[in-house]
C-alpha cells in the first residue's frame, strides 16, 4: 500500500514537472513575440516575470558599495578638478577631459613637422625648399654663428618662507652652485691646455670642431632671490680672462606655472589662474632669448675645402668654414627652463612636467644658423656628488 502511494506521488511529481516546462516554453515564446509584456498565466501553474533589478534603488547602493575607496576618492578628484576648470575658464570646452582647451599652445605648423620660419628670421637660403635638398643643407652650413644656450636652474633653497627676499640659498645650494661654477670655467677655459695628444690625435677627436676657449657672451638672471645668489656665485668661479659679468635681472624669467600640465594634475591649486597669469610673460621670455643668429656680412666665408686635399677627403667632410660661437648663461627656474626646452624643440609644451631638472642642474640647446635646434644636455648634474644632488627638498635620486 506504501509502495503504490509513493509510485503515485511520483507519477504526479513527473505531470507536474511535463506541464510546468510546457509553460515554460509557451512563456518564452510569448515573450519574444511580445518584448517587453508582462505575461500572466491562468491555471494552476502560475508563471511570474521574474522582477528587473536594472532600476532597482536597493540595487543600486548594492553596486555602489562595491566601489573601492581609491575609485571613490579618485572620481571626486576629476569630478571637482573640472568643476573649477568650468569655473575659472572663460570657456568651459576641455582637452580631453585634461585642461581647458583654450590654454592650449597651438603650433603654427601642425605637430610633428617643423616651422623653418618658428623665430622670424628666416631667409630663402634657410628655407624648407632650400634645406629640403642636400645642396642646400650643406650651404646652409657655412659660415654664421651658433648659439649656445646654458639653462642652469638654481641651487637648493629655503622653502619655509613665502617672501621671496627670505627665500635664500641653503648652505648645500650655494656649494651646488659653487661647483657649477667651476664646470662653467672649464668650458670658458676651453681643453686645450688638458689634452695629453698631439695634433694628429687631437685633429681625429675633435672632427672639425675646435678644443679652445668657449665665448660666455652674457649671464642672464631672473629677479627671484635664489636664482640671483645663484648666478653670482657661479660668476665668481669663471677666469678674469673671460670677463662676463650677471646681466640686470629679468623678471621675465621668473618661475610660475608655464602652460597647462598633461596628465592631468588636479593636486595642483590653482593652476589655471597661475598659467592664465604668467603664459604670455614667459612666453614672451622664450622669444627674447631663443632666436638664430642675424647672418652677417662675413658670414659666408669659407675655406676652400679642396685646398690641400685629395678629392676623396673633400668628399667624405663637411665644407670647412670660419664658424662662430657664442655661449650664453641663463640662471632661472625648474618650470620655465622645461618650458624652454618644450618650446625650442617645437615639442608639445604642455608636456613640461614631465622631464627633470634638479637644482643646478644643467640644460645646453643649441641654436644653429639655419635654426635647426638640437638639445645636448637636459638636466645634467655630473658636475655634483650623489649627496649634493637634490630636487627641491628630496636628496638623490630614491623619491
Amino acid at each position: 500500500m506504501f509502495y503504490h502511494t509513493l509510485q503515485r506521488a511520483s507519477n504526479q511529481a513527473r505531470l507536474s514537472l511535463v506541464i510546468a516546462l510546457s509553460a515554460g516554453s509557451v512563456l518564452s515564446s510569448h515573450v519574444l513575440s511580445n518584448p517587453g509584456h508582462r505575461p500572466v498565466f491562468d491555471g494552476p501553474f502560475v508563471m511570474n516575470e521574474a522582477p528587473s533589478t536594472e532600476n532597482d534603488p536597493q540595487n543600486s547602493q548594492r553596486k555602489k558599495k562595491k566601489k573601492s575607496r581609491a575609485n571613490k576618492a579618485e572620481d571626486l578628484a576629476f569630478e571637482q578638478r573640472d568643476a573649477k576648470l568650468k569655473r575659472d575658464g572663460s570657456s568651459s570646452e576641455l582637452f580631453e577631459g585634461q585642461c581647458l582647451k583654450r590654454q592650449l599652445h597651438v603650433p603654427k605648423v601642425p605637430y610633428p613637422a617643423w616651422d623653418y620660419n618658428w623665430d622670424g628670421r628666416m631667409t630663402e637660403k634657410t628655407s624648407f625648399e632650400r634645406l629640403s635638398t642636400e645642396q642646400g643643407l650643406r650651404e646652409s652650413r657655412k659660415g654664421g654663428t651658433v648659439r649656445h644656450l646654458i639653462l642652469i636652474r638654481h641651487g637648493q633653497y629655503d622653502e619655509s618662507h613665502k617672501d621671496d627676499s627670505l627665500r635664500t640659498l641653503t648652505p648645500l645650494g650655494r656649494r651646488q652652485a659653487e661647483q657649477t661654477g667651476k664646470r662653467l670655467a672649464m668650458l670658458a677655459t676651453g681643453a686645450s691646455e688638458t689634452f695629453d695628444m698631439d695634433d694628429e690625435e687631437r685633429n681625429f677627436h675633435r672632427q672639425g670642431g675646435e678644443d679652445g676657449p668657449c665665448l660666455i657672451k652674457a649671464i642672464h638672471v631672473s629677479n627671484m632671490t635664489r636664482a640671483k645668489e645663484t648666478a653670482a656665485i657661479i660668476a665668481k668661479q669663471l677666469p678674469a680672462s673671460s670677463s662676463v659679468a650677471v646681466n640686470d635681472p629679468d623678471p621675465l624669467l621668473n618661475e610660475a606655472l608655464p602652460s597647462p600640465m598633461i596628465p592631468a594634475r588636479p593636486d595642483v591649486p590653482e593652476a589655471v589662474k597661475e598659467v592664465d597669469e604668467n603664459h604670455d610673460r614667459i612666453e614672451q621670455a622664450f622669444q627674447k632669448y631663443f632666436f638664430r643668429a642675424t647672418p652677417s656680412d662675413d658670414d659666408d666665408d669659407t675655406i676652400d675645402p679642396t685646398d690641400g686635399q685629395s678629392d676623396d677627403d673633400v668628399s667624405n667632410k663637411e665644407l670647412k668654414t670660419k664658424r662662430k660661437h657664442e655661449f650664453e648663461v641663463i640662471v632661472g627656474h625648474g618650470n620655465v627652463i622645461r618650458y624652454f626646452l618644450c618650446r625650442a624643440l617645437q615639442l608639445p609644451p604642455e608636456a613640461w612636467l614631465r622631464i627633470g631638472t634638479f637644482n643646478c642642474s644643467i640644460t645646453y640647446i643649441v641654436i644653429q644658423p639655419n635654426g635647426y635646434v638640437s638639445v645636448r644636455l637636459v638636466g645634467d648634474t655630473g658636475h655634483l656628488v650623489y649627496e649634493e644632488t637634490t630636487f627641491s627638498g628630496y636628496h638623490g635620486y630614491n623619491w
